[in-house]
């Protein structure tokens, strides 16, 4: 007995590709678990002390003082899943950007509660990135902490020294942003440029 040989007509054939694949990129339904991290609790929005609609002023290296705008604001968010996940998070952000309408870097921070009950804070100056710390993490080349620093003849406390996490990964400037000195308390401190120039908080 001969095999049956099955024909597709034209139209058909032109549509086998795209059923390929679309079975291909889908994934079978499934079961995924919703985990709602909640608000940002008071203990995480301490790690950025800006105050929305306050104004905070550096002093570059040459006697310019430039005057930066606070707006802070807080928003959900949920992780996104191109395929079949096992979990989705919910979450909050907040966010805090310094404007100028001097023509120089804007400063922007985030801090997330996707994997609560750890907070994940970060800053950029302009394009380039730095990782605040939240914990404690042993052997992290990116910062180091100081009990007391003096910067400018006022003296700063619990200090930490932050290294760009992303200079590797970008096309560097002539001047670019190199590292700064931050703190929970006051924020950014001191910017150092790659040149040696520098930008520091005015009290």
């Amino acid at each position: 007995m001969k095999a049956k040989i099955v024909k597709f007509g034209p139209f058909l054939k032109l549509w086998i590709p795209v059923i390929g694949c679309i079975a291909l990129s889908s994934c079978w339904p499934c079961n995924t678990t919703v985990i709602d991290n909640g608000p940002l609790p008071d203990s995480a929005l301490i790690f950025v002390p800006y105050i929305d609609g306050q104004t905070y002023s550096f002093k570059h290296s040459n006697g310019l003082v430039i005057d930066f705008s606070a707006t802070r604001k807080t928003h959900a968010e949920w992780s996104g899943c191109s395929e079949c996940c096992e979990y989705e998070y919910h979450y909050e952000v907040n966010t805090t950007l310094l404007t100028s309408e001097y023509p120089v870097f804007d400063m922007f921070f985030r801090i997330d509660n996707m994997n609560a009950p750890y907070y994940h804070c970060s800053a950029a100056i302009g394009k380039y990135g730095f990782y605040i710390p939240t914990y404690n993490i042993i052997g992290n080349a990116e910062y180091e902490q100081v009990d007391s620093i003096a910067v400018d003849s006022t003296w700063y406390y619990k200090v930490f020294k932050l290294k760009a996490d992303n200079l590797m990964f970008l096309p560097h400037d002539t001047i670019f942003v190199d590292s700064l000195y931050y703190s929970y308390n006051d924020g950014v401190i001191k910017i150092i440029m790659s040149n040696g120039e520098n930008y520091i908080l005015q009290q």
